[in-house]
């Protein structure tokens, strides 16, 4: 096939841009210009297209021969991607949405709901597939961060009890689940669910990430309604904060998901956690952003 890719310098995109190459797709990413992973791309058999993906008519001129859409770029941009699409008369369609879909959140998951709607209603032949929380490298916005606190810091606080549970996906897992989405016309008019391999509690997450790194934090543990409140407060006084109320406060809902469906059709059998948060540490190590 021949498939446009968007968002293709993040950590999800990257790793399926390598995955289509390797099954010889023809792939044409759209990237913005200067976009600071943009250099990333250098040496990739692909062709680059400058443009947005915020941009309807960046779309419509990239869609140029394609026959299908791999949307990596978010969920937000899906009335331009569908638009598009119609314009220039390319129907398949991956769609990467979220797991935080699923959040009793309205303020996280209503926007994702009605976006997804969008693409449900296209006329398109579509599919959805929703990561939870990606990681796996220096690309990674979560726990690269976990990992190079715990490698600074003796002490790990703790907000809460720590029992709610997170399912994080590793990045390589992810693209393999995307390619299977992506290739298979079993897919269409489906939505699938693409978590890791089980979930484990903020608590264990925590401990198990720092042990790939070989440190044992001192867990201290802060009762969550004060410091979300302090955090509240700050915020309302403009104090810049590492820490958003909100994130405090989703600390309460867990993020586990079921990926049977995923399993079933598409073979997706993700790696648990302690693998691939070791691939993380070990990756960070040889860049030198942890310590050996």
């Amino acid at each position: 096939m021949k498939i446009l890719l968007t968002g293709a310098t993040s950590l999800p995109g990257l790793a399926l841009l390598e995955h289509l190459l390797e099954k010889g797709h023809e792939v044409r990413c759209l990237a913005r210009h200067g976009s600071p992973n943009l250099y990333r791309l250098d040496g990739k058999q692909t062709e680059i297209h400058h443009g947005d993906a915020a941009n309807e008519e960046d779309l419509v001129s990239s869609l140029a021969g394609m026959d299908a859409v791999a949307h990596v770029a978010g969920l937000a941009f899906a009335p331009q991607i569908v638009a598009a699409m119609h314009r220039a008369g390319v129907e398949r369609l991956l769609a990467v949405g979220s797991t935080s879909v699923h959040s009793a959140f309205e303020h996280r998951s209503g926007h994702r709901k009605e976006m997804e709607e969008l693409v449900r209603e296209s006329e398109l032949a579509w599919t959805i597939v929703r990561p939870a929380m990606i990681y796996g490298s220096e690309l990674d916005r979560n726990m690269r961060h976990l990992l190079r606190f715990l490698d600074r810091s003796p002490v790990f606080p703790l907000f809460g009890t720590g029992t709610n549970l997170w399912q994080p996906v590793y990045f390589e897992d992810l693209a393999g689940g995307m390619l299977a989405a992506l290739e298979s016309s079993n897919t269409v008019g489906r939505s699938y669910d693409l978590p890791g391999a089980a979930p484990l509690t903020y608590r264990d997450l925590v401990l198990t990430a720092a042990k790939s790194l070989g440190r044992k934090p001192r867990i201290v543990r802060l009762p969550l309604e004060p410091v979300r409140h302090a955090i509240a407060l700050a915020e309302r006084a403009k104090v810049p904060l590492p820490l958003k109320s909100e994130q405090v406060l989703r600390l309460r809902e867990d993020k586990a998901y079921s990926y049977s469906e995923a399993r079933r059709d598409l073979g997706y059998e993700p790696r648990p956690f302690h693998e691939g948060i070791a691939l993380e540490a070990a990756r960070l190590r040889e860049l030198g952003m942890v310590r050996p």
